[in-house]
């Protein structure tokens, strides 16, 4: 048995003894269908300041001691077909999917077993002994553990577990049925890491409900490039799926002709309430609003209120339902509650004597810092966007806010709680 992060690095030596290289990769052959553990067949061998080397592997040459002596002069490099893997550079540090447990897991370790003449790989460490074993701490945290009479514990997998998610060059197999099954975050993050054809394969396959649960999670740049590799039917029938914000920012991103072609198969509802969306600039309040939200009339009761909202249809479409917006006959923003003031009122109180009757709002042109102060300010999750007649246009929520505001590279996701 070897661990590959304990063989990066070692010498390869001759069978004479002399000095070959130091070891930089493993490669192992991608095409494993009819054979679950896949066996190495070629060595990257460093040497200087050279590129490495594919030196052959031989099949007897042992992993285990210190050095790695091949048994066969390394003269002939291994003719490399483009169905290999190379364990370092392709695998290590990269995500894939545990079938048993539907989960997306990150690669730690690889483990090298002999079987028969051949070493093949056979195990992957998604656990936190794999880190320290890469670390040189591994023996380190285990006298530790011993001391405390506890067990280091080890996470691996079978490799015939898992299937391998392809980033960038690597070619192996996608587990497409398995990837349907995962939560809509966690496919996006595969999603992320590759080309958006390749990622309109895997959108293809999917309803187009999860479709765009899915894209929603994706920089609307990306979503954009994602959708220009479906046919137009397709793209539009995931984009009626999507919330209208988000809805109206991939349309946004899209060439004009594209957009076009994709708006005008949308259905009639969906395209005109984004529509009502892109008439807005997109770095204003009125461009980063959705139009799905939940509002009640003054003239209720409580429990009058509880049953307009059980009938509202749009109700379970609604970006956040823990805000709900009282109105007048004209659409004119009068006043808010929450959904626990709603809950905790006794059923005959009118909904004016527990709504806030000076709701915070934003303009339609207010700018996106301006909309994350408010929210930060008094603690909201949403916020009422009203133009200038005081009529309610839309809500933003503090995690759409806050996806406009940060950097990429500091981008919160922030839970969706309704």
């Amino acid at each position: 048995m070897a661990y590959l992060s304990e063989l990066l690095g070692r010498d390869v030596r001759d069978a004479k003894g002399a000095l070959v290289g130091t070891l930089a990769d493993v490669l192992i052959v991608s095409e494993v269908n009819n054979d679950p553990y896949p066996r190495i067949v070629a060595l990257a061998v460093k040497r200087g300041g050279k590129d490495p080397a594919l030196v052959p592997w031989g099949g007897n040459e042992d992993l285990a001691g210190n050095k790695i002596i091949l048994q066969k002069p390394a003269t002939t490099p291994y003719p490399a077909t483009g169905n290999e893997v190379f364990l370092n550079r392709d695998v290590m540090d990269k995500q894939v999917i545990d079938i048993h447990g539907f989960r997306v897991v990150r690669v730690n370790d690889l483990e090298l077993a002999k079987i028969g003449a051949d070493y093949r790989l056979v195990n992957v460490d998604i656990g936190a002994r794999g880190l320290l074993r890469r670390l040189g701490w591994e023996d380190t945290f285990e006298r530790v553990a011993e001391t405390l009479r506890r067990e280091l514990p080890s996470r691996a997998i079978r490799f015939n577990d898992l299937e391998l998610v392809p980033r960038g060059d690597l070619k192996v197999r996608v587990a497409r049925t398995k990837l349907r099954e995962l939560h809509p975050a966690d496919i996006a993050e595969i999603l992320e890491d590759m080309s958006p054809r390749q990622a309109g394969e895997l959108i293809r396959e999917m309803s187009d409900e999860q479709a765009a649960d899915v894209m929603e999670e994706l920089e609307p740049e990306f979503q954009a490039e994602v959708l220009e590799t479906l046919p137009n039917e397709r793209a539009a029938d995931i984009v009626e799926e999507m919330e209208p914000d988000e809805a109206a920012d991939v349309l946004q991103e899209m060439e004009e002709d594209r957009r076009a072609q994709v708006f005008n198969l949308m259905e009639p509802e969906e395209s005109a309430q984004v529509a009502e969306l892109l008439e807005h600039p997109e770095n204003t309040a009125g461009g980063l609003m959705t139009t799905k939200y939940l509002t009640v009339p003054l003239n209720v009761t409580v429990a009058q209120a509880l049953e307009c909202i059980r009938r509202e249809a749009g109700a379970k479409e609604a970006e956040t339902i823990y805000y709900v917006y009282v109105v007048d006959a004209d659409e004119h923003l009068l006043g808010v509650f929450s959904l626990s003031d709603l809950v905790l009122a006794a059923p005959d109180m009118a909904v004016d004597s527990i709504m806030h009757h000076k709701a915070v709002r934003v303009r339609l042109d207010a700018s996106p810092e301006d909309v994350l102060e408010l929210i930060a300010k008094y603690n909201l999750l949403a916020v009422p966007v009203v133009d200038d007649d005081n009529h309610l246009q839309g809500i933003i929520t503090a995690d759409d806010a806050l996806d406009l505001i940060l950097p990429d590279d500091l981008k919160i996701q922030m839970p969706r709680l309704f």
